[in-house]
Order: structure tokens, then C-alpha cells, then sequence
């Protein structure tokens, strides 16, 4: 036996070999590949039956199999190695299996198994370019880089890639002879550095033991020199004592000073550690790296950082930063209720403007937060440039920030913005980001980080930006925290339902009390301080939210303009007759020195003059407060105040808020959306209030019907609209059903219609999928059937892979155009997903359809009734396949419904029978044979019946030739040629009612020992029984002309089976080479751009109508020809019988004749003598002649036994072969009927698809003559 492994198609016409050029295509027909793809398999090989070592345990071992050209492969799980004999070792992946048959009178099958590619030369992809390339962004057409060189031919791409080194972790994982030179070091170093920031207290004078003092490290010796240059250290020597005489702050400022000096020195103390490692490692660093060294010191720096981040810079810095970081923290979570229309940002484009600079603010918002979890001031500094470059949307943002989402807002990669929108920007993130210890990570950033340049440049940049907001959020953000508790407590009240709020808010004028309006207008927040204004034994000074820093400690000796200033805010105070708030008390002029490097915001000491930015400029137009700009604000999430009310189901405050149509019109109403895209009648169809949906609705028609459907198809940042959710109001679907946009996908590619069949749990689900089935089918305004394919997903699951109910799907499989047999991404059928999941009612259904392809098999070869993970389902779905069998004449159906691999190295094939017992209702029965008891069951009936015909079973192909991966292409076939077997014996004159037979089918445990003695029991009775019933025939002239007759007949009926059997095989073959030729054809005219996509969906669904089920109708017949062909193999051998016996005879006939002759010869010895040895001699050759007499009578009544026994069943044989080919006939054309209706049905799905889908709405008098329809048709 062989095995032939064949490379898939497409590799063999898309590749070539690297070395000698030539196409697979070429090389695939000489001897030399032929001969090294064809497996040389002796008989008996493959894994033993019952032996000692398991499937399981073979499937782990590698096997050595040798070629028809003398080469040796090895096939170990799922791959096969090339081996000796092989120029090159190839490994190639065994993919699947099948039988494949040739041209040829003779039925015989080859096993094929397919691998990923050749097992000869090495496989080079050929990459041909389109004609007509892509146009670039300026519609220019891309021109193909050529990889030849005219003057010096191919070009050398075979450069080996260099390593990519990230970080000094990454350098040290990859050089480790560099991390073992430089271990040493560097452990001392951090421990040092350690030791000097943790050093313990010395023992005391009493102690017993005083160890002497360690040598100073270059930690400690800076530590020294910082102290002995600082303020401190000077005031100590020049008063002459030791007493401590500086203030917290200073001692603070010492203390940076300290740790700045010591991380500089440790950085230095790395560098030189890493410049004394072998200079061959470095070398060889250089060649295979493109690291440079100011590359190497700044990863150096940046690790040296990350070690003593957590444990000893980074919380001594809060600590020296702690006041002023609680400080402004507590200002930030009073401005977190701010609206981005509030700082002063100029928003063009209205609403859609708005909303893109709020999407923008929020990828920066996450971005800034990663600062929480930095390790090192370097990634900080990574982190500012990141958010910055975010707002600003420079070409360099990560894709992770916006390409992952294909419906998103298109920006431009670049956007220009001046200095002061940039601060606003940042201040918004700031504020909404709320992260904790920006002043110590300011400090961090700007004083930690040596090797770059933070002064200037970009990181400069970024850094003064950051310092100008926190500066205008200490100094300056009053008038930001007034509209923030303005705009939290509108939010509060229209969540809340609280409408006299609402209105004292909306409509002042209208207030009971005027006076409490202007009451809260003039309201201020409370000084934001600490107990007596200490925090951590470090003075805090009083901060007024109504007043400025610069009004509670004027500067007008320092700043004249400021004068102007506080004369224009003057004109803004209460009237008179109002009660003031308390004034400050007041300040003495303060003498400011001007210090150029002064940045500081954190004192009340002025600082340089700066260019005009946000915290330069008075409050302008931000903190607005006014009534039209509080009914613009939104939270975080983007949600406006209706936002709010839908969201927290106040139909009340939505009423009253729609009602003030001078800030909410119509159009303004239907252009709210949070940031994620939702709009108010989404969000209420999510949370399903009627009285919220009831009200939007009216509001919704005041506008036209094109605006109300393009308000319904609006998307949501995953990609859906409010059909995407009417689940939770499926009672709206008689009502909206025909605006809603049933045909469109979100990310997900989950049709509205697609989100009601998955809602499983949903407590009126069947009548809520029939709604949205019969709204569906009216809205696509053909008058047509439901177009199922129209509700795909992204993996491919079609409605019937997800609906649950067996009636809706049913009423999808009758009342609607759907391909049931349309597989998922894991080419998975509806009815593999049914099994799996144990929905009998839905395995029921589907078997009930014709069109199912039953024995569809998945990417691992699978089966639906192998996919089941439960024994019940199984059950139940080999007694739907018991059924779906043709019953005999008594009504009784017996068929092999399934097969399955053993670990014993042998298969079980599952038998049933099923006989009916009452008007509705069958006993089945269900026995587990293996293929030794098949062939013991035939050899057992041949012992019994030796005249009569049987098909010969011995001989199959074995699945486990290769152990590691059997076949279940032969599994299958196995099945097949048994079943027909049973079937044939069922259906035989003599076997159909042998008890053999019957116990074989009936009795689930069989005794073959039993068996075998009562068969030849049988036997036996049988001889006797010819000795006693029959006479022998005398002439055989009669016999031996029927049996040549019969002969010449059968072999005329043999050759023309065969020939139909060939062209059958050939007619299923070019189907199954048509269909792999379209998927070539169609995969390589996917490139081509000038095809519109259209077009192209239109082919792939073509060539889906091109792929035949497993079972095609072709495919059965040549199945049912080849068990009739069996037959006629049973018979003619079943007639060479009675001439093997007239053979017999007539050779004993002319033994009886030489005897007989002999006996009457005339002896040439004399008379009287040697009489007793004449006498003997005669008696012995009459008992010879005697004895053969009874030979021949036993022929004879052997002969005619056969004679009589061949002629009855050929009779019976002729007669059931023509039931059968009619049957067969009759299958071939219902089944033709069947695959031809959905090969149109899915031309028609492929006309459709050129044309696109239609967009129109239907009319509302059309729409309700589908509804009508489909409600009729239920």
C-alpha cells in the first residue's frame, strides 16, 4: 500500500524553488518529486490493535516511512520531516485527508494526505504585483519598487536583522556575558546608594563592639560635597556652632539637592561600569545592535532610575512636595465638574467640533494617567511628550489610540495650536485625569534627568506647559471652581428629578426669591485649608476662591498694570446694598527681587515676565457661567444636562428642559451625543423607559422622515445605533420598525435583528425575534424573503448559528432565503453549533431539512455528531440519522449511523435498528461493532451458505497507517462500505432472514466463540442434509451452459457499471477541481482595485454555490454503484463455484473410467497363481472406484445444491438490483433538485450583492402589505 502527500494547489501554482527557479507547478510532475511525496506503507504497518502501546501513545512518537524512491521521512503529530535521501529538510504540516479515485475502469482508491507545501527545494512565495497599485493620499499611483539591480542583478535581502533593544533590561537579557561583568558593580553600587539613604543609627559609646567605620563610595563622597556646599553648612561654620538655624523649606531644598547629586553620581558610576566590560563584548554589542553610546547611556540613566524609583527617590520627593500637592490636589477635585467650553479653548464646528475635541481630550486623559504607574522620570517625561503629541494629534500618536477603531472621527495627523489653547488643553487633562503628586512629578522631571536636555526643546516645551497649568490652577482657578459647583449642581438636579432647582438654575427670573439667586451667584467656596493651616508642620497660606493671589498680596509697586486690572474687576462687584464678603486682612508691600531663573508658583514671590498664557491672562471668558453656556456643559463622560436625565430615568426634568427651546431646538436635541456616540434615544431604548422613549419620540416628530431615519442609523463608537438595542423595548418594533436600519453592522458586524436572536434570556424572546424577523423582511422593500445573508457577523455566524428557538428556526429554513449549510470563521455549520451546545430541538429541526449537509466537517475534521460533547446528544443525533435511512418492506430501518476512532488502534462503528411498534412511535436498538466482528460475521455465513453470493468485506484500508494522524476519509469510507453491506445482506434472498444476521443488529453483546460452533454445527447438518434431499446430477452440459450464460450476463452488467462508475468518479471530481479553482481564482482577484468591492462579494458568494456538500447527490451514487459493484464481484464468484464443481466431477468421472478400466484389464499372471494377491488388489480398486462414486454423488448433489441455490438468488439479485437503481435514480434527481434550487437561490444572493445594498426607505403602505403577509404566513 501507499500514501500519496500532496501539496495544496495553491501552493503548488503560487510558489517556486529558491535555488533552481523553477515553479512547482513544473517540478510537480517529474519522477524525482513523484517518487519523494509517495509513502511506501507494508502491509500490517500502522498501530496494533489491542497491543500494548495505545493510540494516544503513538500519536507522541515519531515514525520513520520510506518513500518509493528509497528516501526516508518522518512523521511525528501533526508534521512531517524530510529526511535522509532529501538535499534540504523540510517540515511540512499534514492538513487533512481523503480518498481520492482515478480515472480508471477499476474502483480503487488512494489516500491522500494534504501538506502545507513540498518536501522538496525550498518554497518561495511568488509575489506578483498588481498592474494598477493602490493611489497614495494625493491620488497618485504608487509605483512598485523594483528588487533587481540592471547593472548588478538580484539584490542580497538575506542581510541578517540586527536585535532590538529597548531597554538596558532587554541589553543585559541578550548579551548575558555584558550582564555578568557588569553584576557585580552595579549591586554594589545600588547598595551603597541604599546604605546611604537608609543608613541605621551608630552604636552607641557603651556598646561593647565598635566596628570601625566602612571607606566613603562615590554615593557618599557626593552626598558630602552636597552637603558641605550647601546654605546650611555655610550659616553652621560662619556662627561658629552646630545649631541647626535654617527653616523646613531649606532643609527640603538640601535634601534635593542631596538625592540629585547622588542619582548623578550613581548614573556616572553605571556608565564607567558598563565602559570597563570586555571591549570584544562591546564590539560585538555594535555589529548587532544599532545601539549607539549616548543611546546606551540614556538606557543606563533610565535604569539606574527604575532601580531606586520606588523605594528612595520617588517618596522622598512627594514627602518634600506634600503640602503643596495636597494643595492643588484639592483644587483639582473641586474643578472636576468643569465643562471644556469653560477654559477658554475657542470650539469651532459647533457640536461635531466639540465632540472631537472631547474624544481628543479623552485619549489624552488616558495617556496622562499612565503617570501613576511610571517607574522613572524618564518614562514621566515619555508620558507628557505622548499626552501633548495626543492633543495636538502629531503624526507619531500611537495607533492604539485611534486606528483600532475604524468608525472613528478622521483628524488630521497635524494640528497647529498656539501656546495658550495648548495650557487650555493641558488643564483639561490635568483636571480630569486626576493624578496625584504632580508638583513632585514636575520636580521629578525637570531636576532628575541628566543626560537629555530639559531646559529646551520639546521636553523643555513640555515641561513649561505643565508648569503654567499647575501654576493657573493654584493661583488663579477661582473663577473655574465657581463653575464647577455651578454646573455640579445643575447636573445634581437634573438627575435627581429636581425641578424647582432646575428652574431657580434655567430660569432665575422666574424664582420665588430673587435674592437667592444673586445670593448664589455671589457665592464662594469655602478657603480650602488644614486645621489652623498647618499641614506636616509646614505653615499653609489662606487661599479665597473668590479672590486672585495676586488681590490677596498686591504687587502694584512691582506690577503697576495690575492697577488697570483691579479697576475692572471692580466693576464687576455686587451692588452696594448687598452684604460683601470679609476682606483680607491687610498686607504690607512686599520688597520682590527679580530672579531670571525664578519659575516657581508655589510662593507669593513673583516671577519673570512670561509671553501672555492662560495664567497671565485674567479669568476672560473662562469659568462662563451663563444660562447658555450651562445648558452646553457636559461631564466627563461627555453627557449633557438631557444626557443626564434620560440616564438617570427623570422624564420629569427632560420635559421641563425640552420645553426651554431657546437652548435646546429640535436639531440641537438630535445632535446630543455623550462621547461615545450615543444619542438620547439610544441611551432611553437601553434603559427602556417608556415614558423617556414616549417623550423623545414626540420631539422626533416635529422633523421630517429623512431626519429621523438618519437620526436612528446614527452610531455609537462600537458602531450601533438604537436597533442595536431594542431588545430592551422590542414593543417599539410595530412602531419604528420601519425606520429602523435593519441591514446595519457595528465592529462586531451584529446586525439590530443579529442583537435580538442572541438575546437569549430575554423573558418574551420568541415573540420578540418574530417582530424583528417580520419588520426586517418588510423593511428591505423588495417584497421578498428575509435575505439572511444581509445578518453576518464578523466571524461569520448567520442567524441560524445563534437563534434558539426550533420554531423561529424553522420559520427561518421556510419562510426566509438562508444558506443552512454557511459556516463561521471555525467552519462551523448552524447545525455543529446546535450539537454542541446540546440544543436538541434545533439539531431536530435541522435535520428535518434536506438541504443540511449532515456530514459537514469543521478545520480539525470534525463532524457534527463528533462536536457533541454529550452522550445524549449523540444519541439522539444517530437516531435522527437512523430515521432519515429508507425503511424495508416491514418498515424496520437498519443503517450504520456513525464510526469513531478507538484508543485500542481499531474503530467502533455504532449499528441501529429501528422497527415501528405502534402508529407514532419506533424501538431502536443500538449495538457497537468493530470491523473484526463485520468480517466474522461474513466468514461465519460462508461457512453456513458456500453457494451463496456475498460481497467481500477483508481487505480495507486501515485509518491508523499513520498513527500520529488517522485518516477519517477511510474512517468515513469504512462506514460507508459496511453500511452497505448490512444493507445488502438485509435485502439478500438467503441472509435476510438468517438469525446471525438479526443477532448481529439486535443482541448488543455477541459470543463469536458461540458463533463459530454453532456455524459449523451447521455445516455440518447441511452435508447431511444434501445426502439426504438431493440426487446427484448425472449430466452437466445443462449446468455448465446456465452457468456460462449467467456469467457472460453479470459481466456485461459488471463492465457497465464500471464505466458508469467512471464517469460518475469523473464528474464529482471536476466539481470538487471547479470549486478549488474558483477560490484561486477568486483570492487572486482580490488585489485588483479597478474590481469594485461589490463585484467582489459577488464572486465569493458565486463561488460559494460552487461547493458541494460532502454528501453531493453525485457522490451517493457513486457510492450506491460501488456497493452494486460489489455485488457483481460477490456473483461472479459466487458462479466460478459451480464450475470449480463440474471440474470436480469430470475429473472424477475420468478416475472412475481409468478404475474401471483397470479392474476389467486381463492380468498377465497365470492361473492359480498369487490368487489371494489378485483378489486383494481387486477388492482395494473397487473401493477405490466405490469410494470416488460417492465423491462424484457428492458433487453431484453438491452441484446441484449450487446450481439451485446461484440461480435462485441471481433471481432475487436481479430483482433487488433494479429496486435499487431506480431508488438511486430517484435520490440522484431529488437531490439534483435540491442542490440546484439553492445553487440559483445563491446566484440570486450574488446578483443582489452586485447592486449593493439599498439605503431607500420603504413606503409605509408597502411595508405593512409585507408585515400582513408574513403574519399570515404564520
Amino acid at each position: 500500500m501507499t500514501i500519496l502527500l500532496v501539496p495544496t494547489t495553491e501552493v503548488l501554482l503560487t510558489s517556486r524553488d529558491r535555488e533552481s527557479g523553477a515553479l512547482f507547478s513544473d517540478l510537480a510532475q517529474t519522477e524525482d518529486f513523484l517518487g519523494s511525496h509517495v509513502l511506501r506503507i507494508p502491509n500490517g504497518n500502522g498501530a496494533t490493535p489491542g497491543g500494548k502501546e495505545s493510540m494516544r501513545e503513538h500519536r507522541g512518537k515519531a515514525k520513520q516511512y520510506t518513500t518509493i524512491n528509497g528516501r526516508t521521512v518522518i512523521i511525528k503529530d501533526a508534521f512531517v520531516y524530510a529526511n535522509k535521501g532529501f538535499k534540504t529538510l523540510n517540515q511540512a504540516q499534514l492538513l487533512y485527508d481523503s480518498l481520492w479515485y482515478p480515472d480508471s475502469l477499476e474502483p480503487r482508491s488512494w489516500l491522500v494526505y494534504y501538506i502545507s507545501k513540498p518536501l522538496i527545494g525550498t518554497v518561495e512565495d511568488l509575489k506578483d504585483e498588481n498592474a494598477i497599485s493602490k493611489p497614495d493620499s494625493n491620488g497618485i499611483p504608487r509605483t512598485v519598487p523594483s528588487t533587481m539591480d540592471p547593472q548588478s542583478g538580484p539584490v542580497n535581502t538575506a542581510v541578517p536583522r540586527k536585535r532590538d533593544i529597548k531597554s538596558f533590561n532587554d541589553l543585559l537579557g541578550n548579551f548575558p556575558m555584558i550582564a555578568r561583568q557588569m553584576q557585580p558593580g552595579l549591586e554594589r553600587l545600588f547598595k551603597e546608594f541604599n546604605h546611604v539613604f537608609d543608613k541605621p543609627l551608630p552604636p552607641p559609646p557603651s556598646a561593647n563592639h565598635i566596628p570601625d567605620p566602612d571607606p566613603d563610595g562615590p554615593i557618599l563622597t557626593a552626598v558630602k560635597n552636597v552637603r558641605s556646599g550647601s546654605v546650611a553648612h555655610g550659616l553652621q561654620q560662619e556662627n561658629g556652632h552646630l545649631e541647626r538655624v535654617l527653616t523646613g523649606s531649606s532643609f527640603l531644598d538640601d535634601e534635593e539637592q542631596i538625592m540629585r547629586g547622588a542619582l548623578e553620581t550613581a548614573v556616572t558610576a553605571a556608565i564607567d561600569i558598563f565602559q570597563m566590560v570586555d571591549k570584544q563584548q562591546l564590539s560585538l554589542l555594535g555589529a548587532t545592535t544599532d545601539l549607539t553610546g549616548p543611546i546606551v547611556e540614556r538606557l543606563i540613566e533610565r535604569y539606574v532610575a527604575e532601580q531606586l524609583h520606588g523605594e528612595i527617590l520617588y517618596p522622598r520627593i512627594c514627602a518634600i512636595k506634600r503640602p503643596e500637592d495636597l494643595e492643588l490636589e484639592s483644587k483639582i477635585k473641586q474643578m472636576e465638574f468643569i465643562d471644556i467650553s469653560q477654559v477658554g479653548i475657542p470650539i469651532q464646528g459647533g457640536n461635531a467640533g466639540k465632540h472631537e475635541l472631547t474624544l481628543r481630550l479623552g485619549r489624552a486623559v488616558e495617556e496622562f494617567r499612565k503617570l501613576g504607574v511610571a517607574g522613572s522620570p524618564q518614562q514621566m517625561m515619555d508620558i507628557l511628550l505622548l499626552t501633548l503629541r495626543t492633543v495636538t494629534q502629531f503624526s507619531d500618536v500611537p495607533n492604539g489610540t485611534s486606528s483600532d477603531n475604524p468608525n472613528s472621527e478622521k483628524v488630521s495627523p497635524i494640528l497647529t495650536i498656539n501656546a495658550d489653547t495648548l495650557v487650555s488643553l493641558l488643564l483639561v487633562v490635568v483636571i480630569r485625569s486626576q493624578v496625584r503628586n504632580l508638583q513632585a512629578r514636575l520636580l521629578y522631571m525637570r531636576h532628575f534627568i541628566y543626560i537629555d536636555d530639559v531646559e529646551n526643546g520639546e521636553m523643555g516645551y513640555a515641561l513649561s506647559t505643565l508648569e503654567a497649568v499647575l501654576l493657573y490652577l493654584q493661583r488663579d482657578s477661582g473663577s473655574l471652581r465657581k463653575a464647577s459647583r455651578r454646573n455640579k449642581k445643575l447636573w445634581q438636579s437634573a438627575s435627581n428629578g429636581d425641578l424647582h432647582e432646575l428652574q431657580k438654575i434655567m430660569e432665575p427670573e422666574r424664582c420665588e426669591s430673587p435674592g437667592e439667586y444673586e445670593a448664589d451667584q455671589q457665592d464662594t467656596l469655602e478657603p480650602w485649608n488644614f486645621a489652623n493651616g498647618i499641614r506636616n508642620g509646614v505653615p499653609q497660606l489662606p487661599t479665597f476662591q473668590s479672590r486672585r493671589l495676586s488681590q490677596i498680596s498686591p504687587l502694584a509697586h512691582v506690577f503697576p498694570f495690575q492697577i488697570q486690572e483691579n479697576n475692572e474687576n471692580n466693576k464687576n462687584t455686587p451692588p452696594k446694598n448687598e452684604e460683601l464678603p470679609p476682606a483680607p486682612p491687610p498686607r504690607r508691600p512686599k520688597m520682590v527681587t527679580m530672579d531670571m531663573r525664578s519659575m516657581s508658583s508655589s510662593s507669593e514671590i513673583s516671577f519673570r515676565s512670561r509671553a501672555t498664557t492662560i495664567d497671565s491672562m485674567g479669568s476672560g471668558i473662562e469659568g462662563d457661567t451663563s444660562i447658555e453656556r450651562l445648558s452646553q456643559t457636559e461631564d466627563l463622560l461627555g453627557e449633557s444636562v438631557l444626557m443626564m436625565a434620560v440616564n438617570n430615568t427623570r422624564p420629569e426634568s427632560l420635559r421641563y428642559l425640552l420645553s426651554l427651546e431657546e437652548y435646546y431646538s429640535v436639531l440641537a436635541v438630535l445632535a446630543d451625543a455623550n462621547n461615545e456616540g450615543t444619542t438620547l434615544f439610544s441611551a432611553a431604548v437601553q434603559l427602556g423607559n417608556k415614558d423617556i422613549i414616549d417623550i423623545l419620540l414626540e420631539t422626533m416628530s416635529r422633523v421630517d422622515e429623512p431626519t429621523r431615519t438618519s437620526y436612528l442609523a446614527r452610531q455609537d463608537i462600537r458602531g450601533r445605533s438604537a436597533g442595536h438595542y431594542l431588545f430592551n423595548t422590542h414593543w417599539l418594533i410595530p412602531h419604528i420598525g420601519r425606520l429602523i436600519p435593519w441591514r446595519q453592522k457595528d465592529k462586531n458586524g451584529q446586525t439590530p435583528l443579529f442583537a435580538l436572536c442572541r438575546s437569549y434570556d430575554h423573558n418574551e424572546y420568541s415573540e420578540m425575534v418574530e417582530s424583528g424577523l417580520i419588520a426586517a423582511t418588510a423593511a428591505q422593500g423588495d417584497g421578498l424573503a428575509l435575505h439572511v445573508d444581509d445578518h453576518v457577523d464578523s466571524k461569520g455566524n448567520t442567524l441560524l448559528h445563534i437563534v434558539n428557538g426550533p420554531h423561529i428556526a424553522l420559520r427561518i429554513l421556510l419562510r426566509s432565503d438562508a444558506n443552512v449549510n454557511a459556516t463561521n470563521e471555525k467552519k462551523f455549520t448552524p447545525l455543529m453549533v446546535a450539537s454542541k451546545y446540546g440544543r436538541l430541538e434545533m439539531v431536530r429541526v435541522l435535520f428535518g431539512d434536506p438541504r443540511v449537509d449532515i456530514y459537514a466537517r469543521e478545520l480539525r475534521g470534525l463532524t457534527a455528531v463528533e462536536l457533541a460533547k454529550d452522550d445524549e446528544v449523540r444519541n439522539r443525533i444517530d437516531d435522527l440519522v437512523l430515521f432519515s435511512g429508507q425503511p424495508g418492506e416491514d418498515g424496520r430501518i437498519t443503517t450504520v449511523v456513525r464510526s469513531f476512532f478507538v484508543e485500542d488502534a481499531t474503530i467502533r462503528l455504532v449499528l441501529k435498528s429501528g422497527a415501528p411498534s405502534h402508529d407514532t412511535s419506533f424501538t431502536v436498538t443500538t449495538c457497537r461493532r468493530s470491523l473484526a466482528d463485520f468480517e466474522h460475521l461474513a466468514k461465519l455465513l460462508a461457512i453456513e451458505n458456500p453457494a451463496s453470493w456475498l460481497p467481500i468485506i477483508s481487505g480495507m484500508r486501515s485509518p491508523f497507517q499513520i498513527p500520529s494522524k488517522p485518516s477519517r476519509a477511510v474512517l468515513r469510507d469504512i462506514q460507508i462500505r459496511l453500511d452497505g453491506f448490512l444493507k445488502i445482506l438485509l435485502s439478500h434472498s438467503t441472509f435476510s432472514t438468517h438469525e446471525m444476521l438479526w443477532e448481529f443488529f439486535l443482541v448488543p453483546d455477541i459470543q463469536a466463540d458461540m458463533m463459530e460452533k454453532r456455524s459449523k454445527l451447521k455445516a455440518e447438518a447441511r452435508v447431511d442434509r444434501l445426502k439426504e434431499e438431493y440426487e446427484p446430477i448425472q449430466d452437466v452440459k445443462d449446468v455448465e451452459q446456465f452457468v456460462d450464460h449467467a456469467r457472460d450476463m453479470v459481466r456485461s452488467v459488471n463492465y457497465a457499471t464500471k464505466s458508469v462508475v467512471r464517469r460518475t468518479n469523473a464528474l464529482r471530481t471536476a466539481m470538487l477541481d471547479l470549486a478549488d479553482a474558483g477560490q484561486i481564482a477568486s483570492k487572486n482577484l482580490q488585489p485588483l482595485v479597478f474590481i469594485p468591492s461589490t463585484h467582489k462579494l459577488a464572486l465569493e458568494a458565486y463561488l460559494d454555490t460552487l461547493t458541494p456538500p460532502t454528501i453531493h447527490p453525485i457522490s451517493a451514487l457513486h457510492s450506491t454503484l460501488t456497493s452494486l459493484h460489489s455485488t457483481l464481484i460477490a456473483i461472479l464468484l459466487s458462479l466460478s463455484r459451480p464450475t470449480s464443481l463440474i471440474s470436480s466431477i469430470t475429473a472424477s468421472s475420468r478416475s472412475l473410467q481409468r478404475n474401471y478400466a483397470s479392474l476389467s484389464r486381463s492380468t498377465r499372471w497365470p492361473l492359480g497363481l498369487l490368487d489371494d494377491t489378485r483378489q486383494r488388489l481387486d477388492r482395494e480398486k473397487q473401493d477405490v472406484i466405490r469410494r470416488e462414486e460417492g465423491e462424484r454423488d457428492g458433487l453431484g448433489r453438491e452441484l446441484r445444491y449450487t446450481q439451485q441455490v446461484v440461480a435462485g438468488e441471481l433471481a432475487g439479485w436481479q430483482e433487488w438490483r433494479a429496486k435499487t437503481l431506480r431508488r438511486a435514480v430517484r435520490e440522484l434527481v431529488e437531490g439534483m433538485v435540491v442542490v440546484e434550487r439553492e445553487r440559483l437561490k445563491g446566484m440570486m444572493r450574488a446578483v443582489r450583492k452586485v447592486g449593493g445594498e439599498g439605503g431607500e426607505v420603504v413606503s409605509e403602505e408597502a411595508y405593512e402589505k409585507v408585515v400582513e403577509r408574513e403574519r399570515d404566513a404564520r
